[in-house]
């Protein structure tokens, strides 16, 4: 995947999860909203692209864990149900956007479960990312040459 489209990808899904979210405000709104470990963590994936964007191309072990997140985030962000101060005012984006289409939204309970997965698997993509990132770090600095030096001897 290219760089550039790399770093499209990670800000398209976090600013697509922010109108999601702000599509069945409640209480997690708020939280988010409210803590500054929230905004940061969420922006972890699209700094990390800024910062690969030196290189033109990344290779498949970089760019499934970007995928992944991106892919989990915009999954978190239509599933996850918000909650308001009442009992009937759970609702998920996923359903705020079925019924302004006219069409019945269902119970949110497997919404709420899917969500959460959904997030669990952008959490453990998170990781997967940054053990790729240090990874091919560690595979493109080598110096390249011979592994010992000292052990060659000049050829007369």
């Amino acid at each position: 995947m290219r760089t550039n489209l790399n770093v499209a990808l990670q800000a398209g899904a976090l600013l697509a999860f922010a109108a999601l979210r702000f599509t069945a405000p409640g209480w997690f709104l708020i939280i988010l909203i409210m803590t500054l470990v929230g905004p940061a963590l969420l922006t972890v994936p699209t700094v990390l692209s800024l910062t690969v964007l030196r290189r033109r191309v990344l290779g498949p072990a970089v760019t499934a864990p970007f995928v992944a997140c991106a892919g989990f985030l915009l999954a978190g962000g239509l599933l996850m149900p918000d909650f308001g101060d009442t009992a009937d005012s759970v609702r998920a984006p996923l359903t705020v956007l079925l019924e302004s289409a006219g069409l019945p939204a269902g119970p949110t309970e497997p919404l709420y479960v899917l969500g959460s997965l959904a997030l669990a698997g952008w959490s453990v993509s998170l990781v997967w990312l940054g053990v790729a990132l240090a990874l091919d770090a560690r595979r493109t600095h080598r110096v390249p040459g011979p592994p010992h030096p000292a052990w060659v001897r000049p050829v007369s």
